[in-house]
C-alpha cells in the first residue's frame, strides 16, 4: 500500500503592531506521514498419524496368512487464531483516546471511549474515501473539516485553546476496506498544535456562547519569527493573550483576497477588537492568512493582545 504523505494547514504571517512598526515572516507547517502497516501472526498445530492395530488370529485352524494394515496418516488439521476484531467506522459524537503515535502518524484504530472519560479526541465530521485514500481526497476533507468545526463546537477554530486534526484509518482498518476520514476536535497544547490533550466531556457547542475560561489561549511570552506558541492558563500572568474573536476573510469555495486586502482588513479589525478585551496594553499582533493557508481551508485571522512592558497582562 502505498503512503499518503500531506501537509496539513498551510502557513500564516504573523505581523506585530507596536509603535507603527511592522514585522512580518512566514510560519511554518507540520508533515504529516502514514504509520507503517503490521503484519499478524497466524500460528498452526498438527496432529500426530496414527496406526491401525494387525489382525489377531486364532491357533485352533490354519488359515490363510493375514497382513498388517498399512498406517493411516490423517490430514494435519490447521488451526488460526481468531483476528483481532477491528474498530468499526467512526461517527460523529465519538470520543477518543488517540496517543501521541496516533496523531504524529494522524491514522487510528482504536476503539470509541465515553466522552465522560479521559480522551484526547472528538469526531464531528466523518467523510468515505477510497482505499487508501488519495492525496486529492485528504485537501478536499482538510477544507471541508473548518466550516464543519463551527458547527459542531459553535465557533472558530482560531479564537481558544480549541483546533481540530484530520485522522485517517489504521493500516489494517483500511486493507479490510474500511474508506474514510475523521475530522476531530481536539484541545491544543499549542497554537496550531496537531494533537489534543487528555480531557473529559463533550465539545458539542462548546463555544456556541464565547470562550470558557479554561478554553482561554494565552502565553507567557510572545513569539518571535517561527517559534511556537505554546498555550499557558491564563489564570497566571502572562505576556500574549488570544483575543475571543476573529475574522472569516471568504467563505470555503471564495478565492484568495490577496495579500494587501488580507493584511489591511486584518489589522483594522485587530485594531477595533482587542482592547475590547485587554485594555490594559496598546500593543497586538496578528496572524492572517497566507496564498497556501487559504488553499487548505484557514481563511481567519487570530487577533493577540501583547505586553511590552515587561510586567505581563492580568490574570483572566
Amino acid at each position: 500500500m502505498t503512503g499518503v504523505k500531506k501537509r496539513f494547514g498551510g502557513s500564516h504571517v504573523i505581523v506585530l503592531a507596536a509603535a507603527a512598526a511592522l514585522l512580518s515572516a512566514c510560519g511554518s507547517a507540520e508533515d504529516i506521514s502514514n504509520a507503517a502497516s503490521e503484519p499478524s501472526d497466524t500460528t498452526s498445530a498438527t496432529s500426530e498419524p496414527s496406526s491401525s492395530a494387525p489382525t489377531e488370529t486364532s491357533a485352533s485352524e490354519p488359515t490363510e496368512p493375514t497382513t498388517s494394515s498399512e498406517p493411516s496418516t490423517s490430514e494435519p488439521t490447521k488451526t488460526t487464531e481468531p483476528k483481532p476484531q477491528l474498530a468499526p467506522r467512526p461517527v460523529v459524537g465519538n470520543c477518543y483516546a488517540t496517543g501521541r503515535k496516533g496523531f504524529s502518524s494522524q491514522r487510528d484504530g482504536s476503539f470509541p471511549v465515553a466522552c465522560t472519560k479521559r480522551h484526547t479526541a472528538e469526531t464531528f465530521a466523518v467523510f468515505n474515501v477510497g482505499t487508501p485514500p488519495l492525496p486529492g481526497d485528504i485537501d478536499r476533507i482538510w477544507r471541508s473539516c473548518q466550516p464543519k468545526f463551527r458547527e459542531y463546537v459553535g465557533g472558530a477554530p482560531t479564537i481558544s485553546t480549541l483546533g481540530l486534526t484530520v485522522i485517517l484509518p489504521s493500516v489494517a482498518q483500511t486493507d479490510a476496506g474500511q474508506g474514510w476520514i475523521r475530522c476531530d476536535a481536539i484541545q491544543q497544547p499549542s497554537y496550531n498544535g496537531n494533537r489534543g490533550l487528555a480531557r473529559s466531556g463533550s465539545l458539542r457547542n462548546v463555544l456556541s456562547g464565547g470562550v470558557p475560561g479554561q478554553f482561554r489561549g494565552c502565553a507567557l511570552h510572545w513569539p518571535k519569527v517561527d517559534q511556537v506558541v505554546i498555550f499557558t492558563s491564563c489564570q497566571r500572568s502572562h505576556q500574549a493573550e488570544l483575543i475571543p474573536e476573529s475574522i472569516n476573510l471568504g467563505g470555503p469555495s471564495a478565492p484568495f483576497p490577496g495579500v494587501t486586502t488580507t493584511q489591511s482588513r486584518s489589522k483594522a479589525f485587530c485594531e477595533s477588537t482587542f482592547q475590547n478585551y485587554v485594555s490594559e496594553t496598546l500593543n497586538y499582533y496578528y496572524y492572517y492568512p497566507t496564498a497556501a493557508s487559504w488553499k487548505s481551508g484557514s481563511h481567519d485571522t487570530t487577533c493577540w493582545a501583547l505586553d511590552l512592558t515587561g510586567d505581563g497582562l492580568p490574570p483572566i
